[in-house]
Parts: C-alpha cells; structure tokens; sequence
C-alpha cells in the first residue's frame, strides 16, 4: 500500500503547477513562471519578447497594428505557423477592451532550418509578428493600456518552451489624427516585406509521390513552404523545371509528397490542393498559393533551378559517442579530453556543426531582422536518430541498469534479495524443491515487472512533462518537497518492518518467496507474485537517487528522442537493472552457491532497518534544503505518528493476544486499533506533507541558493550561473562546475570523497580554478537547460573549462582524486 502511495505521490508532485493565470494552453504547454504584466522588453530565457505597436498612439475608428517583437539571441530561433517536422507555432493573446477587434497573427515567410533527416520552418534574429487591431470609432480616456500572453518554442541545442504576460500603453489622439510611427516601424516594414502580398493561382498534379505545382509566370528560382502540417516532406529539394509546351504553365515546382499524402491524393484529388495549400517565396516576391487541380499531368520540363534538400545523412562528428573513462587513451585523456564533440555525452543525430542552411531564395540581405535560418541549431524535438544509435543508446542503459544494482541507494533492498535468494536452499523432497523453482522463476517475473512497470511510469512522466515543456530529468521527483516527504515515511515504515514493529508483506523486497507446500494455493501465489512485483517497484524507487556509469549518456540519448525511443532506453535500463534477479530466478541451480537459510537471515533482516533508518533521515535532510527547517520538524511529527500508527496495527492487530477475550471482544480490540492506526496515520501524513506556505518561505533556485547550501561546501565553492562561467572564461579561468542534488547520493558521495578533500580543494586554488555549483535540488530551469546543452538530464554532471578550449571536458559521474587530479594536472600544460 505504501509503494502503491508513493508512485501516486510521485506522478502527483511531478507534475507542474498550474501557474498564476490557471489557463491551459493551446498548444498544451506548462511554462515557465509567467512575470507580471509589464510594458516593454521581456526576457525569457534565450529569447526577449515585447509587445509594440507601429504607431505611436491610438487613432479612434483607424487600425492599429501591434505586434509580438522576439529577439532571439544567437543561433535561437522560433517557429511559424507550420513549424514543419518538429516544433510549436508562436501564439499571441490580446485582452482587448470592448468594442476592440483584433485580428490573427500575421506571417512573415520563414525559411528551412535542416536537421537531417528532418527540416523545420521558423525565424531568427530579431523580428515582429504583427496583428492587426480595428480601433472603435470611440475611445474612452487619455490612454490605452493592452495585455496580452505570449508563448512559443525557442531552440538551439536544445529547446526551451517560452511564455510571457506582455502590455502596452498608448496615448489616445483625437479622431481623424494620424499618429506618427515609433522606433519599431521598420521591423514592420521588414515583416511587410516577407508577407504574402499577391495571390498566385496554381495547376497542380499528382504523381507517385511527387506534387507538381504549375506556375503561370517564368519565374527564375522558387521556394514552397505548406500550411498544413504532415502533408510533404519539408526537408526534400524542391526542384523548378522550365516548360516550353503551349497552353502549358512556363514553369513546374516539384514537391515531394509524404506516402500516406500522395496515397490520400490518389483517391481524393482534395488531399493534392490542401497539400498545395501555402506560401511561395519567388525573385523576391512572396505569394500566396491558391491551387486548383490541373486537368492533364504536367509536362517534365528542364529543371533551371533547385532549393537544396537536407543531407542525406549527418556529418561522422554527429553520430559519435564517447564515454569518459571507458574507451582508449590514458586515465587523463579519457577524463579530460576536449577535442571533438563534447565529450561525456553521447553525442546521438546532427550537433551544432552538422546544419545546413535550406533555400536559395532571399529578400534583401539574409542577414536581416526578419527570419534568418537557424545556423547552429541541433534536434528541435523528436528526431529519429536511426536504429544503430538507439541500439548503443540502449546498450548503455542495460549496463547502466546492472551498475545501479551496486549503488549505495539501492544497497537496503539488494540485502532484502539476498534474504530472498537464501531461503531458496534447495531442502526438501523432490516435489518441493521443483514447487521452490517454480515460484522462483514466477516471482523473477513479477519483480521484472515491477522494475519495467516503475520505469515505464518513469518515462511516461518524463515524456509528459516534455510535452507540457517542462525540462525533467532522472529523479526529476525528488525535486517535489511532497514527494521527498513521502519517500522519508516511506523508508520510516519498511525500517520499521525489518525492526519487527509490525509485518506487512514482510517478503515485500523478497525474489521469489515461496510456499512450501508442493501444492500453494492460488491466493498464496497471488500475493506472492503480488510482493514481489512490489520488491520491483521499490527498487526503483530507492534507486531514483542514483545516477551510475553509462546511465548519464543513454538517459541524454532521450532528451531529442521521440517517445517510442525514449520508451525503449527506459526499458533497457529496466532490463539492466532486473537482469542479475531475473537470472538466479530462471536458473535456480545458481542458488547452491548462497548461504543456507537460517536464523541469520532474522539479524540480518534487523540489522538491514538501519540503513533505512539513515535514508530517511538524509530525505529529511533533503527536505529541509528544499523548504526549509519547518518542514523537517513537520515530518519528524509525521514519522513519530506513522511510527504510532505501525506499533498499534503490529501490537493490537497482528500479534493480539486474544485466549482471553470472547471473539466479539477480540474482534472490537482489533477494530479499535486499527481505527486508531489510521487515525494516527492520516494525522502523520497530514502534518509532514509540505504546504504551499511552508514551500512559500523557502523558495530555491540556482541564483539564490548557494554552495552553503550543501554539506561539506569548501568557502571557495560559489553558486552557478551562465554569466558567472562567461565572466571566467573571458578573464582566461578555468572553472569547475559542479551539477548537483541534495537529493542525489553520488553527488554526496563525490563530495566527501573527493572534491572536498584537502589534496583536490589545494590543487583547484593552486591553478586559480573558479569552483561553481549549480544546485539542481529544487527545479531549476537554467539548470535544466544547461544540462540539456550538454546532453544530460541528471546529475551529477562535472564540468570544467580550460583557458583556450571551446568545449568543456567532462569527466565521469563516479569520481576519484585520481582522475581530479589528473584533470587539474592538464591546466598547467595549458597555460
């Protein structure tokens, strides 16, 4: 039951806030917190949003032209009404008073940004998405004020949904008056420049696969862009051929069609003239398509000219991976190597350097403030990497999931499947020991179960909270108060368990517990079945904390995967992790090699409540850094009436003595202190469960939280920040930054064992290191984003930044003096 609660606890407190508006989305997104309405520029992560207005004041009965101005920082962009293969179209609502009117956004012709094998359309730079307002003939007051909420997708390396609450204030002129323009009039112009401004009607034709567009004017260069979506395939060339027949269009635009679209066309000629549906760009000219079936298919042509496609495949950087510590070279190198893609990660589909530019058609300069494409840009969402990259990917995860089996988080429950393994001695008579190895592979079963059902659980929350932008990552729910209260009573009540306070499903944690009669009862193998699934679920939960080698690389394969791929990396790393358990469960022979069961196995079962014990005081711990020492007395509370609740159901339930007592009597006693039980349960959840309040007065993110925060923190360490790494790098420091969690045991570990000892804290001050930690504790949007731009969605994560070097070595998520040493070692030959 308290498994059960826990995963429930889990999907519940991972799931985002509703935010201060409490709207949904269009577009189904959950962003970050929105500012208060304000006028003039807003930053929102990479991109800085304001609401303008063409005109300087408002005119009763003329329009008003507003627009949503973005301005992308390099190599950001975002996306057009059709974003293409991957991406969101920018949305702008205006609250607008009565009488107002306004119209929809209003877009400029994007250009292909190719991540091969995919193409996506959208804008960079700086640019404005006008809208159109009609203006009432009358105007009540001196000034207007307009607010509106803005949302969009920007994408670099990674992408950050964006939303905004943006206003406006206008001065109100008489009526008649025409009010002059403002600063912002020329990126309207810029944007008027891209529109589609004349109608071109087209013949269009289908064959195979191919949509031919007939144009009726001898155009020298031409670039399609769809407004609907799925319907072609954007990153295709697109070829323009000269055709010289009479009664025929002088040219022919070839589109290649999607297969279930040209297979749709061939019985429905409407399926051709959506498809043809868009935007022609042409000698710098934007049109807007109004296609109509051709009435014979259209002659071939000479092909003059032709829009470039994406490569067929990824430059070799793109597609390779690398793994610090595992592959080639010395200790050193394999630590700290910096040449190359980015070491650490696996580095899955096209990198920055790997992007081509689509089109061959401008207006004006390319570098202009309207709709560059997006040089530098990498997967923009759910990129299919190819099967040999999902096959390493998941090759990984598997040997990421048998390391985890050793990870200190999950050292309790690997004890209790040792008391599993033992009672499996292979005593008995023949009928027995064949019932024992039936159950056993049974029950390697169901605890198989558990570990992929939990991971499946995993993934889905993962891709959840990636559909509604949220950037999540593994143990993403340790970073709920609620969740990490949870799991402290958790651990509370299962070291309770071992302590013999009471017995619920004492074989919860156990691997193919047994009936030794020859022939259990189907009930008796039920619940079996039924603990041992459980013992799967809880071994995730406990390993939640964790991050092991080779997990970091196939867990950063997900953030660009699509959801099947994702899926299948969870599920190899569930595989990995149940595959040492679901061995000894299928060869039962392997058993002899396990101790005899005995009354050990009791001392054992106590002694093994202690570091339970311990666990929950480090989530207590956890807590308190996240909501502050409040919460932590809150809890406390809580666990002393959980503990209540567990000795009056093991006391006065379980282990009532009743030889004395009538079975009426008996049976009110039990009633009782079971009433009382949950009384004294939901009374402990009750007070230990973080309120809004309590969350309220200790807020934490990685600008206000600093290295104090943490255990063993040397005075040198300072909190993490993009501008704080940028100040270093430009004043030729190297810096060391550490990705963190309260709530994660390698990274505690890694500090008293290593980056806080005296040799490595010396060594950073002897090469003028700057010691960065950025605290992923609490959820952390910068934090978040940066860990993605390094191809991780865990921690830890070390980092450091060597005077000269583009890229950061990465070194690996298991530390030792030695390999810091090492790297440190490397800045002295650089300098």
């Amino acid at each position: 039951m308290l498994t059960a609660l826990s995963i429930v606890l889990a999907l519940a407190s991972g799931l985002p806030q509703t935010n201060a508006h409490g709207q949904a989305q269009t577009q189904g997104l959950a962003l970050t917190q929105l500012p208060a309405p304000a006028s003039g520029p807003i930053r929102v992560e990479a991109v800085v949003v304001e609401l303008v207005s063409r005109q300087s004041a408002v005119a009763p009965g003329q329009t008003l032209e507003l627009g949503l101005r973005l301005q992308h920082d390099p190599d950001w962009h975002s996306y057009w009404r059709n974003p293409g293969d991957s991406g969101l179209p920018t949305q702008l609502e205006l609250t607008l008073p009565a009488g107002f009117e306004a119209g929809a956004i209003q877009w400029p012709a994007p250009q292909r940004h190719f991540i091969p094998p995919l193409a996506n359309y959208g804008y960079e730079g700086e640019m404005v998405l006008p809208v159109p307002v009609q203006v009432p003939a009358t105007v009540e007051g001196p000034s207007l004020r307009i607010e509106g909420k803005a949302s969009w997708l920007m994408c670099r390396d990674i992408c950050i949904p964006g939303e905004a609450s943006v206003a406006l204030v206008l001065p109100v002129v008489r009526e008649g008056a025409a009010p002059p323009s403002t600063p912002h009039a020329a990126l309207f112009e810029a944007a008027q420049a891209r529109m589609p401004t004349e109608l071109l009607e087209v013949a269009v034709s289908v064959e195979d696969e191919r949509l031919s567009l007939g144009l009726p004017e001898p155009l020298s260069s031409a670039e399609f862009f769809p407004l609907r979506e799925g319907l072609i395939r954007n990153a295709a060339p697109q070829p323009l051929y000269a055709i010289e027949a009479a009664g025929q269009p002088p040219r022919r635009l070839e589109v290649a069609l999607v297969s279930d679209t040209a297979k749709a066309a061939a019985a429905a000629p409407k399926t051709a003239l959506e498809a043809a549906e868009g935007v022609l760009v042409a000698d710098n000219r934007v049109f807007e398509l109004r296609p109509v079936m051709a009435e014979q298919p259209l002659p071939a042509g000479v092909e003059i000219a032709r829009v470039a496609g994406a490569p067929d495949r990824a430059p070799p950087s793109a597609s390779s991976f690398r793994l610090p510590g595992f592959w080639g070279g010395s200790a050193g190198e394999r630590a700290v190597s910096s040449n190359g893609p980015t070491p650490g990660a696996l580095q899955i589909g096209p990198n920055a350097r790997g992007e081509s530019i689509g089109g061959t058609n401008s207006i004006g300069d390319t570098d202009s403030t309207v709709g560059r494409a997006a040089r530098g840009s990498a997967p923009d969402a759910s990129v299919d990497f190819g099967l040999v990259n999902l096959l390493v990917a998941a090759l990984f995860a598997v040997i990421g999931g048998l390391i985890l089996n050793l990870m200190p988080c999950v050292f309790p429950v690997i004890g209790l499947k040792v008391l599993g393994f033992a009672r499996h001695g292979g005593s008995g008579d023949a009928a027995q020991i064949q019932a024992a190895r039936s159950a056993s592979r049974a029950s390697a079963w169901a605890f198989s179960a558990g570990v992929l059902a939990s991971f499946w659980v995993l993934a889905a929350a993962l891709l959840a909270l990636r559909a509604a932008g949220q950037a999540a990552g593994w143990g993403f729910q340790l970073q709920s108060p609620a969740f990490v209260a949870s799991m402290a009573l958790l651990f509370v009540a299962i070291a309770l368990n071992f302590s013999g306070v009471f017995e619920f499903g004492t074989a919860m944690t156990r691997l193919g517990q047994f009936d030794s009669a020859p022939r259990p009862s189907k009930r008796r193998r039920r619940s079996s079945l039924g603990r041992s699934f459980g013992s799967g679920v809880l071994a995730v939960l406990v390993a939640t904390p964790c991050t092991a080698p080779f997990m970091g690389s196939a867990l950063g394969f997900t953030l660009s995967a699509s959801a099947v791929q994702t899926v299948i990396v969870f599920t190899a790393l569930g595989l990995g992790m149940a595959l040492p358990y679901l061995l000894l469960g299928l060869f039962p022979a392997w058993l002899r090699w396990l101790p005899r069961p005995g009354r050990w196995m009791e001392s054992l079962r106590q002694a093994l409540a202690f570091p339970m014990y311990a666990t929950a005081a480090w989530l207590a711990w956890v807590l308190g850094q996240q909501a502050g020492i409040d919460s932590v007395l809150a809890l406390a509370v809580g666990a002393v009436l959980l503990a209540l609740a567990a000795w009056l159901y093991g006391r006065f339930v379980q282990r009532a003595q009743v030889a004395r007592l009538s079975l009426t009597a008996a049976r009110r006693r039990r009633i009782l202190a079971a009433s009382l039980a949950v009384l004294a349960l939901a009374a402990g959840l009750t007070i230990a469960w973080p309120t809004a309040d309590t969350l309220a007065l200790a807020p934490v993110t990685s600008e206000t939280r600093g290295a104090e925060g943490l255990p063993g923190s040397a005075a040198a360490w300072q909190p993490w920040s993009v501008d704080a790494v940028a100040r270093a790098r430009a004043a030729g420091r190297p810096v060391f930054v550490d990705f963190t969690a309260a709530w994660c045991v390698s990274c505690q570990v890694n500090k008293q064992l290593v980056l806080d000892r005296a040799s490595v804290v010396q060594a950073m001050a002897r090469a003028d290191v700057l010691r960065l930690r950025a605290d992923w504790t609490s959820r952390d949007p910068e934090i978040s984003a940066e860990l993605a731009r390094h191809g991780r969605n865990s921690v830890p994560l070390y980092l450091l930044f060597q005077p000269g070097q583009e890229q950061p070595a990465v070194l690996p998520e298991l530390l030792t003096q030695g390999i810091v040493l090492e790297a440190l070692a490397g800045l002295g030959s650089a300098h």
